[in-house]
């Protein structure tokens, strides 16, 4: 290897490394940006030629806000503001107060001191951390500031960094065009699959808990829209503990109801739809979604859920390609 040659292989490492560890901190905002950007950017593409380059990017950021960072933003500070509200014991709760009596009677346990204790326990340290909170809000804060600047650049420069892309990457033009259609087909079989699928299904599901008049049904709506992104898990645990709390509630009707809408409604939306949403040969088996779920949340945090099973079928998709150019099969 040429002096010049080495030189610059080291130099460019060594930037490569530095890199990384400027965008580490703010990698799970960075990739958030990078899939709505994905998304948005055929409505970029048709707005764009009508209205401008930056104000059509101005106008999707503008949507995204109001469709998500802002009703995000909404939930996180009533979830906070609610910690003031919880009250200082258990048995205030009447839900906890049906569920203590079911226990005891059941098996004979009380459950309520134990309980209260550990939610005293839990408060007194939130309290105690109130500093590494504060911390929290900020990185958020900025977070979300870059989401939205990153954003608005990617849609609007995001052709011309995929042109400086291919230009710089050494490999034929055919293999590079062949790669980005592959990329591009799995991702979207992916959010189409995963990320829709999964959010109806959760929505469906939250509509029998409105229906049937179970506490808080907005709420756990929500959380069944991200549970059902797993595999395995799916939306069963909510819907299985609203079960419960009408039968304990006394409305056995209502439990009977939930459990045969979760087995028609809900299951149909798992399985036929998904079938028809996206081509069963551009999916993934359930198996690399669950290993993409859990390993990217644990590497990435929430933005894993998403993005996991996305990084597993673009390695799938570039081992096909190069297999197919190159023989290595």
């Amino acid at each position: 290897m040429k002096a010049r040659t080495a030189f610059a292989v080291v130099l460019v490492g060594t930037l490569a490394v530095l890199s990384i560890l400027v965008v580490r901190p703010f990698l799970d905002y960075l990739l958030a940006a990078m899939l709505v950007a994905f998304v948005l950017t055929p409505a970029q593409r048709r707005l764009a030629p009508e209205i401008g380059e930056r104000v059509s990017a101005l106008l999707l950021v503008a949507v995204t806000v109001v469709l998500f960072v802002g009703p995000a933003a909404f939930l996180v500070r009533a979830a906070l503001e609610g910690v003031g509200d919880v009250p200082t014991s258990l048995s205030e709760l009447p839900t906890f107060r049906s569920a203590e009596r079911f226990v005891e009677r059941t098996v004979g346990v009380q459950i309520g001191p134990q309980v209260s204790g550990f939610i005293e326990s839990l408060g007194s340290m939130v309290a105690e951390r109130s500093s590494g909170l504060a911390s929290t809000g900020i990185h958020v804060f900025l977070g979300v500031l870059l989401f939205l600047f990153l954003l608005y650049y990617l849609l609007k420069d995001g052709d011309t960094l995929v042109r400086w892309a291919k230009d710089v990457t050494p490999l034929p033009e055919g293999v590079q065009n062949r790669l980005y259609g592959a990329a591009e087909e799995v991702t979207w079989a992916v959010l189409k699959g995963h990320v829709f699928v999964a959010s109806l299904q959760g929505f469906v599901s939250g509509l029998g808990l409105f229906v049937l008049g179970v506490p808080d049904a907005a709420f756990w709506t929500v959380v069944m829209m991200f549970l059902a992104m797993v595999p395995i898990v799916g939306v069963a645990p909510v819907m299985g503990g609203a079960t419960i709390y009408l039968v304990v509630e006394g409305r056995p009707l209502a439990a009977a109801l939930l459990v045969v809408y979760g087995m028609t409604v809900v299951a149909i939306t798992d399985d036929y739809l998904r079938a028809l949403v996206i081509d069963k040969e551009s999916s993934l088996h359930s198996g690399v979604v669950l290993l993409g779920v859990f390993g990217a949340a644990y590497f990435l945090g929430a933005i894993g859920i998403f993005v996991g099973p996305i990084v597993l079928a673009l390695f799938k998709a570039t081992v096909e390609v190069f297999s197919e150019y190159y023989d290595l099969v």
